[in-house]
C-alpha cells in the first residue's frame, strides 16, 4: 500500500511538471508567434521595397538602352545587380513558404508532444533568425544598388554633357 501511494505521488508530480513544461512552451510559443506576426509584417512590407526596386532597375536598364555608354564597366554592375535581384528573388519565396509552414505549425501546436513542441520552438527560432537575418542583407544590397544607380546616372550624365 505504502508504494502505491509513492507510486500514485510520484505519478501526481510527474504530471505537475509535465503541465509545468507544456505551460513553459506554450508560452514560448505564444511569444514566438508574436515575433512571428512582427516578422510576417516586415516581410511583407519588404516584398513591397523589393517589388519597387526591381521596377527601378528595370527603369534604369530602359535608360541605359536608350543611351551610349562608353564605360563598359557599367554592364558590369548592371549584371551583378540583375544576378541580386534574382537571388532576392529567390529568397523571398523561401521566406513565403517558412511563413506559411509557421502558419500550419500554430494550427497544429496543441496537439502535439512535448518533444515534437520543443522541436518546433527551436525550428521557430532559427527560422526567425535566418528571416531577420536575410531581410538585413537584402536591405543592404538595395541600398548598394541605389547608390551604384545613382553613380553610374552621373557618370553617364557627366560623359553626355562632356561632348
Amino acid at each position: 500500500m505504502k508504494r502505491l501511494i509513492n507510486l500514485f505521488a510520484l505519478l501526481i508530480l510527474i504530471a505537475g511538471c509535465e503541465n509545468s513544461n507544456n505551460k513553459k512552451l506554450s508560452e514560448q510559443f505564444d511569444k514566438l508567434n508574436r515575433q512571428h506576426d512582427s516578422i510576417t509584417k516586415v516581410h511583407s512590407e519588404f516584398k513591397a521595397t523589393h517589388d519597387e526596386m526591381s521596377k527601378k532597375f528595370q527603369d534604369f536598364n530602359q535608360k541605359l538602352e536608350s543611351v551610349e555608354i562608353q564605360d563598359s564597366t557599367i554592364f558590369d554592375d548592371v549584371a551583378k545587380h540583375s544576378t541580386i535581384l534574382e537571388q532576392h528573388d529567390a529568397i523571398i519565396k523561401s521566406h513565403d513558404e517558412i511563413i506559411e509552414a509557421h502558419q500550419e505549425m500554430k494550427a497544429n501546436f496543441d496537439g502535439k508532444s512535448e518533444a515534437e513542441k520543443k522541436e518546433q520552438i527551436e525550428q521557430m527560432v532559427e527560422n526567425h533568425k535566418k528571416l531577420m537575418d536575410e531581410h538585413s542583407s537584402m536591405e543592404e544590397d538595395h541600398e548598394m544598388m541605389e547608390k551604384d544607380h545613382e553613380a553610374i546616372m552621373e557618370k553617364i550624365d557627366s560623359t553626355n554633357t562632356s561632348e
